[in-house]
């Protein structure tokens, strides 16, 4: 049992606003649940009527005195609240309102939505919806919802189950699915999410015994870190969350002050939260579907290192290509596989990885029963793709008996690339489908599937991540807006981020004294109003000398005269120029669903030209920031490169998880930009040379 458990398996159901015209969204689930084998006990609501479709109709759902664990709500939005609390008072558990109207319409919606809630929470009752299609358990025949999918009885029950956020849309998936032969067990749109949310209902499918792999379809979330947890939750039970995310395009652009906040789209975050939590996202029904075949064969490889054997040596070199550039590895065979593939193989085949026994198994099917089980038995393969082109008849039976021997004897997946059409090679499709071994149309969808089942089983076999550091706690000033940059590496500095050396000048100096600095120096604006000082010329550098301080400060001044004549001057800021290092960017953003999140990238003027960045949600410890620097297309530059040494990648990545950290810790802090973050040759650390932190009052 879970907190969903009577929702997905009912024991009786009701129809709030039940129709006696079957056509009707208050009449199709009766017409459903009466005549497509629902085994529990169906209660139609409307007092118009005495019966519907053979079946007695109360007047009320305090009329039906037996166990009832769902109501569907298919009255008008005004009066759903009245129908929940009449739910909520016979003792029924879950609401799945039908109706339209409410907050997608605007505020005189959302205040109906807002009563809405208030029913459901003064009785206790669970609230899907509102403006959702209903819910599927192919497994019961409960059809509890409207539209084309409630009208077809002949769906295939399965072990996949999908919560989808858009019920029109999320159905027809599942549709799109079972033509292709992939079962499921519950569907459930959840629509408004007034109550029930994406990251609740994929718990309870992660508790559910029947549901193997978990699709969902999302817009957004309110509570990013719960879909995290409970994709952590997924990953630790076996069971694969596939999670299409849509929406991702509109919000690239942000009103923000730093440059993090400016480059950083609520897609970026989501993509850091999956990676975090285990969550493979998808893009495509096709990428769905071959996902779940993939995940139903009930194998997992135990490393990246594929292979491919076929008829046809296209198939192979497309397969690599592929496989190659999704981050798999090529297996390089030991000697023992080798004598048997040359063996076998004739001379104008190919016995190297991607194998090619070519045209000559027509004549001899015994020969690839021989290769698979050699490339199978090598300790070196993990996962095997078979390219048999459009191979029918007889010779796709024995082949089809050859795979399922191979996978039980070495418990390794096998994938096809296989296209006749059924009628040629009926007996073999159901040999295969029996054994749920994965058939695609190509070999690049071959590997895209061997991609994601080695993904998630690195995943589940990764260590767990080193917890974050310990970081001390700040005192923020009072009040909210911009800090200095003086006052923001002073905070940095408390945390154990090493800042630049530097001098900080009065506002009205005109000619400093000597300096007790390393030349050459920064000459910077230091003001409460300007975050971004080289934009309005408030930076000078390369200086050497006190005179060239003088100049800087003239010019300086000219500029901001020019440019922003209201923005008050504190102060001048003086610091040493590091000439050895990387500029690199550290970020913070704070987003409302997942709350503090870290990016990582290159800094200068590179960060939003490149928008090479990687990003985390925070707090997390240091090798998830190790990860962070790997993921950059620019990775290459931290290692020895054109005759420098490599960088101090270890006191980079400990700066990134300590800035987590702070950003966890201090939940004042709105935005936060380290920028630029200078890594220096390894053994000689970071250094800090300009900083902004965006405090909220």
């Amino acid at each position: 049992m879970h907190a969903l458990s009577h929702l997905f398996e009912p024991r009786g159901i009701a129809i709030v606003g039940a129709s006696a015209d079957l056509t009707r969204i208050g009449g199709q689930p009766v017409r459903a649940l009466n005549r497509f084998g629902f085994r529990g006990a169906v209660y139609p609501v409307n007092p118009k009527y005495r019966e519907i479709d053979g079946l007695r109709c109360y007047a009320s759902v305090a009329d039906i005195g037996a166990p009832c664990d769902v109501a569907l709500i298919a009255v008008p939005a005004q009066a759903a609240s009245e129908a929940v609390r009449a739910c909520g008072a016979a003792g029924i558990p879950f609401c799945i309102v039908l109706s339209a109207g409410y907050r997608e319409t605007g505020a005189d919606g959302a205040a109906l939505e807002a009563q809405l809630r208030q029913a459901a929470a003064k009785t206790g009752t669970r609230l899907i919806g509102p403006n959702c299609q209903g819910l599927l358990n192919l497994t019961t025949r409960l059809y509890a919802g409207f539209g084309s999918v409630f009208q077809e009885p002949e769906l295939l029950a399965g072990s996949v189950s999908m919560v989808s956020q858009s019920g029109g849309f999320g159905f027809s998936v599942l549709m799109s699915c079972g033509a292709r032969g992939i079962g499921f067990r519950v569907a459930i749109s959840t629509g408004n999410e007034a109550d029930v949310t994406t990251p609740e209902v994929i718990e309870a499918l992660i508790e559910d015994p029947g549901t193997r792999i978990i699709c969902a379809y999302i817009e957004s979330v309110a509570d990013g870190r719960r879909l995290m947890a409970a994709g952590r939750r997924a990953l630790a039970a076996g069971k694969p969350l596939l999670v299409w995310k849509s929406g991702n395009s509109a919000d690239g652009a942000r009103a923000a002050s730093s440059h993090t906040g400016s480059m950083t789209g609520r897609y970026d975050i989501y993509r850091a939260a999956f990676r975090q939590s285990g969550i493979i996202e998808i893009f495509d029904i096709d990428d769905l579907a071959d996902a779940c075949r993939a995940f139903l064969g009930g194998i997992l490889p135990a490393g990246p290192r594929v292979a491919s054997v076929g008829i046809s040596g296209g198939a192979g070199i497309l397969f690599t290509d592929r496989a190659i550039a999704r981050g798999l590895t090529l297996a390089k065979f030991g000697d023992e596989t080798n004598k048997v593939l040359r063996a076998a193989i004739p001379s104008y085949g190919s016995i190297v990885n991607p194998v090619d026994v070519t045209a000559s198994v027509f004549n001899d099917f015994a020969l690839l029963t021989d290769v698979i089980n050699a490339m199978l038995a090598d300790p070196e393969v993990d996962q095997l793709a078979v390219m048999l082109a459009s191979l029918p008849g007889e010779g796709a039976l024995r082949s089809a008996r050859a795979i399922r021997e191979a996978i039980a004897r070495h418990n390794k997946p096998i994938m096809l690339a296989w296209v006749p059409s059924r009628k040629r090679a009926e007996a073999a499709y159901a040999l295969l489908d029996e054994g749920h071994v994965p058939i695609y149309e190509s070999p690049v969808r071959v590997a895209e599937a061997a991609v994601k089942l080695a993904g998630f089983s690195a995943v589940r076999s990764a260590a767990p991540p080193a917890p974050p550091p310990n970081v001390k706690r700040i005192t923020l000033p009072a009040g909210g807006g911009p800090l200095d940059e003086v006052r923001s590496k002073a905070l940095l500095a408390q945390i154990g981020i090493p800042v630049a050396r530097e001098v900080v000048l009065p506002a009205d100096c005109e000619q400093p004294a000597a300096l007790d600095l390393q030349y050459p120096v920064a000459v910077k604006i230091l003001s409460r109003d300007i975050a971004h000082k080289s934009e309005v010329g408030g930076v000078m550098l390369g200086i050497t000398g006190i005179d060239g301080i003088a100049a800087a400060i003239r010019s300086i001044r000219a500029n901001l005269k020019r440019q922003r004549p209201e923005a008050a001057i504190d102060g001048f800021i003086v610091a040493e120029i590091i000439t050895d290092g990387l500029e690199t960017l550290i970020g913070v953003v704070r987003d409302p669903s997942f709350g503090p999140v870290v990016a990582f990238g290159l800094g200068g003027i590179a960060t939003e030209a490149l928008k090479d960045v990687a990003y985390r949600v925070a707090p997390f410890g240091i090798d998830v920031a190790r990860a962070m620097i790997g993921e950059l297309r620019a990775a290459a530059l931290f290692g020895a490169f054109r005759g420098r040494g490599a960088l101090d990648v270890e006191a980079l990545a400990e700066a990134i998880a300590r800035v987590s950290v702070l950003a966890a810790q201090e939940e004042r802090i709105a935005e936060l930009d380290i920028n630029p973050l200078f890594v220096r040759p390894r053994g000689q650390g970071v250094v800090a040379a300009d900083a902004l932190i965006i405090t909220k009052p």
